[in-house]
């Protein structure tokens, strides 16, 4: 290993503005200095860089005064996990879960992998090959993930002026990792059996309006009383603010999430859909056992806000659903760790290709941008209402309590 160099006799005195390098015999290394000018408290500001010669370390003071210049932080001490956890506690702003799950990622795969390595240091390389390590053991969907969070990571970094430049945005593919776990639908006896098994619950109706609107479980929570319409309106400016001349069959107008903004995923999320006559007498059964419930146990029964709100009116959490569908499945003789709720849509959509919709009215139906998410991830709208999916739900369901 090669010893720093001691200062050899005579040596050139350096240029002006080169600053002044030394050798510190107590820390065994060349030191350069320079001074940059002074502070806002008048103290002198000097800048200091090390290395094993006198020649590292003015390389390593040039450098340090290339990033002065440029207005960038100086200092050698900041990390990768720094900045990650600067992100998350400043600089993300996302709702509870999102946070959560960026939270596990930064603590479970970035910090681990690269979190020691200075910022101002990591390279590409460092970064492909944490990628690669995970591809082993991780789903693509993760990487991209763990990709997408150290980028937003790092141009966090950079408005800070930490870093000068984000080598996240030089990985241009992403690896292919390990088959994830895929996404299932219920056949129309599996999904019967689950709503034989809810019966009596709030969560029967629930289940109803899941497995047959095919709305997303982040839509279904926040569903309100008010964009839900249990009889036809006739010729009237229902609440979605238009006037319509025909009459209107039951419908429910999905507009929110649990979503941070509180809008629906996409502008195309946002739609209305027609109710099945089963969702219909799910919903007013539903609406008929729950004000009783309140008003025998002294809560308020008048303006209820939430479909399937909290007896103190907020939105149920998801972790809360998550254990009511476990113990329905059970109780449909189902395997609870097979299934999970996002999967009554995957469950709608199977159904409604089955009964022969088209690519083009499912991704109407389930408020997907276009038919490439639909056929991808399982299988959208433009009228106010749509009345096909409801009819097609009859034929399957229709005459079943």
């Amino acid at each position: 290993m090669n010893e720093p160099q001691e200062p050899a006799e005579g040596r050139k005195r350096a240029e002006k503005g080169e600053g002044t390098a030394y050798f510190d015999a107590t820390k065994n290394t060349w030191v350069a200095e320079l001074s940059a000018g002074r502070t806002r408290t008048g103290r002198r500001k000097r800048l200091k860089a090390y290395g094993k010669t006198e020649s590292l370390a003015r390389k390593a003071l040039a450098r340090k005064l290339k990033e002065y210049e440029a207005g960038l932080d100086t200092s050698t001490t900041y990390t990768v996990a720094n900045a990650v956890n600067d992100w998350h506690k400043r600089g993300q702003k996302a709702g509870e879960e999102t946070r959560k799950r960026d939270r596990y990622i930064i603590d479970g795969q970035i910090i681990p992998a690269i979190g020691g390595i200075k910022l101002k240091e990591l390279t590409a390389d460092d970064v492909d090959d944490m990628l690669l390590h995970y591809s082993k053991t991780h789903a693509t969907s993760t990487l991209k993930k763990i990709h997408s969070v150290l980028n937003r990571a790092i141009k966090h970094a950079q408005r800070r002026d930490k870093v000068g430049r984000n080598v996240a945005t030089l990985i241009e593919e992403i690896p292919e990792g390990i088959a994830g776990r895929p996404s299932k639908s219920m056949t129309a006896d599996q999904v019967k059996a689950v709503f034989k098994a809810s019966e009596g619950t709030w969560f029967h109706a629930y289940l109803v309006v899941s497995n047959l609107t095919g709305i997303r479980t982040e839509e279904v929570r926040p569903l309100e009383w008010k964009r839900t319409h249990l009889n036809p309106i006739e010729g009237e400016v229902c609440t979605c603010g238009q006037r319509h001349r025909e009459t209107l069959p039951p419908h429910i107008e999905v507009w929110r999430s649990v979503r941070k903004t509180g809008d629906t995923k996409t502008q195309k999320s946002r739609r209305t859909i027609a109710l099945p006559t089963m969702v219909v007498k799910a919903l007013a059964e539903h609406r008929e056992r729950d004000l009783t419930w309140r008003a025998e146990h002294d809560y308020s029964h008048s303006a209820v806000p939430y479909v399937f709100g909290t007896r103190n009116d907020t939105v149920k959490l998801a972790r809360n659903v998550r254990r009511f569908y476990r113990g329905v499945l059970t109780g449909a003789g189902l395997n609870p760790d097979d299934w999970v709720p996002r999967e009554t849509r995957h469950t709608f959509v199977s159904i409604m290709s089955d009964l022969g919709a088209s690519d083009n009215m499912i991704a109407d139906l389930v408020g997907h941008k276009d038919t490439r998410t639909t056929r991808q991830v399982y299988r959208h709208q433009l009228r106010p209402v749509i009345t096909k999916g409801a009819e097609m739900i009859e034929q399957a369901f229709g005459g079943d309590d």
